[in-house]
C-alpha cells in the first residue's frame, strides 16, 4: 500500500528533451580509460586495510533478512530550520509519502505521484530536502510511540534540489548593435539556478551477506554508516539518481506553482548497484580532472535509457571498430608522409588547407571551454597536420618577418602536378570565397557572439563545417588532370572511407546539431568520387613507385629473374643425376677396402 499525503493526481508531463551534441565514441573511450586507471590505482594503492587488532576480525551482519516487510516514509521539507535530519523529521513531521508492507529486496516496483507545491523559500533559491525513514512493518517511526523499535529503524537525508550554472546564458550579443545593457549582462558571470529533481527512487539492494568491518565495499558505505550497532548494519539501500539527466531537471523559481514528483520503491540486484556506483564515480573523476565535460555523461546515460538494446550493442561494436580504424589510419598516414620523397600526383595546397582548418577548429574548441582531453586530441591533430606541411613543402626559417618561409619543392614546382594544383585552387576560390563571405555576413547580422575574436572563429568553423569538404576537391582535380591515382596512400584512404561510413551510422544514433549531422554526410560525396576514380576511371600504373617505394612492375621483373635462376639450377641438377655412377668397391684378401678404380 502506498499513500501520498497532500498529493493530487499528476497532471502534465516532463519537458521535451533538447537536442544536444555528443560523441558516443569519446564517452565510451573515456569510460574504458577510467576503468583502466581505477584498476591501476587499486593495484598499486588499494591495499586492504586491516583491523587495529590483527588477531581480531569484526564481522557485520544485516539487521533484517531479505523479504522482511518494511514501511518506507518520505518527508519533504523546504525549510532547513524545520528538520535538517531524518531523525528530526520523524520526530516533528507527518510523512509526505508512505509505502507500507514492502518486502526487502523482493517484490514489484511501487510508484506514487505526489504534487509538490513549493514555498516562497524554495522559489527564491532555497534548498529542499527529502528524508527517508525505514521501519519494520507495523512499527512506528516516532520515538514517542509505543510501537517504536530503534533496532529496526534507520534512515537518511538527501537534497531534492541541485544548484547548477544556467545553460546557454552566455549566448553573446549582436556585434553591430549598441545595446550597452546586453553587453554588460554578457560580461557578467552566469547565474547559478536552483533545479528540482522530478524523481525520487529508493532501491533495496539484494545483498545480505556477512561483511568484514575492515573490508567494506565502497558502494555499501552508506549502509555501514547507518549501522544499527557494532555488529549489525542496516539493509543496503541505494538512492538512485543515476538516470536523472540534466534535461529532466526543473528550474525552481517563482513561476513554479506546483510540480509532480514521482516516488519509487523497488528491488535492485547487487551487480547493478555496484555498476552504477562505479560509473558515477568514474564520471565524477573525469569531470574533476578535466577529461570530460558535464554533459558527456548524460549522453552516455541517454543511450542506455532511451536506446534499443540491440542497437546499443551494435553501436558499442561499431565504436570499437571505429577506434581500431582510427589507429590504423593514423599509422598509415604517418608512415606515408614520413617516407614520402616526392609530391608528384599529390596536392600540396590541400595539405596546407587541411592544416589551417584543423587549427581553426582547435582554437574554436579552446574558446568554447571544451574538456581537456578533447583539446589535447585536437591540438595533437593540428601539430600532425603542420608536420605534414614540412614534408610536403620546403619550410625554412628566415631573418625577416614572418621569419618562416614556405615554398614548393623544386621538383614539385617543375612538375605538372603543381600546375594542376594551382588551377584547382583557383577554381575552388571562385566557389569557396563567396560562400564563406556570405556566411560571415549572415552570421554578423543575425547571430550573437561573445566578441569579434569569437565571431571570426565561429564564422570560420561554420564555413569549415558547411564547405569543408571542398578542401578535398583539389586532389580530385589533380587526379583528373593526371589521369592517375597511383600517388594516393591507398591504405589510409580505405581506413578513412570505412570511418566515414561508421560516422554516418552515428549520425542516426546520437543526437547532434543539424550542421554537425550534415557535415558527417558531406564527406561521402568526395569519397564516392575518389572510389569512382580509383576503381573505374584510372587503372593502376604498375610502373610507378607507390608511397612505400614499391614498384609492382620492378617486383615482377625481379620475380621473373629469380624464376630464371631457379630454372638454371634445376637443369644443372638434372645433368648431374644423368652422369655415370662410380664402380663398387672391392675387399682384398687382407681385409682392406679398395677404392673405386
Amino acid at each position: 500500500m502506498a499513500t501520498a499525503n497532500g498529493g493530487a493526481p499528476a497532471a502534465g508531463g516532463q519537458g521535451q528533451e533538447q537536442a544536444q551534441g555528443g560523441s558516443l565514441l569519446k564517452s565510451l573511450t573515456g569510460m574504458f580509460r577510467m576503468a583502466l586507471m581505477w584498476y591501476a590505482f587499486k593495484q598499486f594503492f588499494g591495499g586492504k586495510s586491516s583491523p587495529k587488532n590483527a588477531g581480531e576480525v569484526v564481522y557485520l551482519e544485516p539487521s533484517l533478512t531479505r523479504g522482511t516487510p518494511v514501511d518506507v516514509h518520505f518527508f519533504v521539507t523546504d525549510d532547513g530550520g524545520l528538520a535538517s535530519t531524518w531523525w528530526q523529521a520523524a520526530t516533528k513531521l507527518d510523512p509526505t509519502v508512505s509505502f507500507e508492507n514492502v518486502p526487502l529486496a523482493s517484490g514489484d516496483s511501487r510508484i506514487v505521484e505526489y504534487v509538490y507545491r513549493p514555498s516562497e523559500h524554495a522559489q527564491n533559491n532555497g534548498s529542499v530536502s527529502v528524508h527517508a525513514v525505514f521501519t519494520k512493518h507495523g512499527h512506528s517511526f516516532d520515538p514517542k510511540d509505543a510501537t517504536f523499535d530503534k533496532s529496526s529503524t534507520w534512515g537518511f537525508t538527501k537534497s531534492l534540489t541541485t544548484y547548477k550554472e544556467q545553460v546557454g546564458g552566455k549566448s553573446g550579443v549582436n556585434l553591430l548593435s549598441k545595446d550597452e545593457e546586453a553587453e554588460q549582462k554578457r560580461q557578467e558571470p552566469l547565474p547559478v539556478l536552483n533545479y528540482l529533481k522530478p524523481n525520487i527512487t529508493v532501491q533495496f539492494v539484494e545483498d545480505y551477506n556477512k561483511l568484514n568491518a575492515a573490508q567494506v565495499p565502497p558502494h555499501m558505505a552508506m549502509s555501514i554508516l547507518n549501522r544499527i550497532n557494532e555488529t549489525h548494519y542496516s539493509p543496503h539501500v541505494y538512492w538512485n539518481e543515476f538516470w536523472i539527466l540534466r534535461d529532466y531537471l526543473i528550474p525552481l523559481n517563482e513561476t513554479v506553482v506546483e510540480q509532480t514528483i514521482f516516488f519509487t520503491v523497488e528491488p535492485l540486484s547487487s551487480w547493478k548497484a555496484q555498476m552504477m556506483s562505479s560509473m558515477d564515480n568514474s564520471f565524477m573523476l573525469q569531470e574533476q580532472w578535466g577529461m570530460s565535460s558535464s554533459g558527456e555523461s548524460d549522453e552516455v546515460k541517454r543511450i542506455f535509457l532511451e536506446g534499443n538494446p540491440y542497437f546499443l550493442a551494435l553501436t558499442v561494436v561499431v565504436s570499437l571498430l571505429h577506434s581500431v580504424l582510427d589507429v590504423l589510419a593514423f599509422k598509415s598516414d604517418i608512415g606515408f608522409w614520413k617516407d614520402n620523397k616526392s609530391m608528384k600526383g599529390l596536392s600540396a595546397r590541400s595539405v596546407m588547407l587541411n592544416a589551417f582548418c584543423q587549427l581553426i577548429i582547435s582554437l574554436y574548441l579552446l574558446d568554447n571551454e571544451t574538456s581537456t582531453v578533447v583539446l589535447l586530441s585536437s591540438f595533437a591533430g593540428t601539430a600532425i597536420e603542420f608536420w605534414k606541411i614540412t614534408k610536403a613543402m620546403d619550410v625554412s626559417v628566415v631573418a625577416s618577418w614572418p621569419y618562416l618561409s614556405v615554398k614548393d619543392r623544386a621538383s614539385y614546382a617543375e612538375s605538372d602536378t603543381d600546375k594542376h594544383d594551382r588551377e584547382a585552387m583557383k577554381y575552388l576560390s571562385y566557389l569557396l570565397y563567396p560562400l564563406a563571405g556570405g556566411y560571415a555576413i549572415y552570421s554578423l547580422l543575425y547571430e550573437t557572439h561573445k566578441s569579434w575574436y569569437s565571431f571570426c572563429l565561429s564564422t570560420l568553423v561554420g564555413a569549415i563545417y558547411l564547405f569543408g569538404f571542398l578542401a578535398m576537391t583539389p586532389q580530385l582535380w589533380v587526379n583528373y588532370r593526371l589521369k592517375s591515382v597511383a600517388a594516393l596512400p591507398a591504405k589510409q584512404f580505405v581506413y578513412k572511407l570505412l570511418n566515414t561510413i561508421i560516422d554516418d551510422l552515428f549520425a542516426f544514433v546520437i543526437k547532434m546539431p543539424l550542421l554537425h549531422r550534415l557535415s558527417v554526410f558531406r564527406d561521402d560525396i568526395v569519397y564516392l568520387v575518389f572510389l569512382y576514380q580509383r576503381f573505374f576511371l584510372y587503372p593502376i600504373d604498375s610502373t610507378r613507385v607507390n608511397e612505400y617505394g614499391y614498384c609492382p612492375a620492378a617486383a615482377e621483373a625481379t620475380v621473373d629473374d629469380d624464376r630464371g635462376v631457379v630454372k638454371d639450377l634445376a637443369k644443372q641438377t638434372k645433368k648431374t643425376k644423368k652422369t655415370k655412377p662410380a664402380k663398387e668397391s672391392k675387399t682384398s684378401a687382407d681385409g682392406q677396402v679398395d677404392g673405386p678404380k
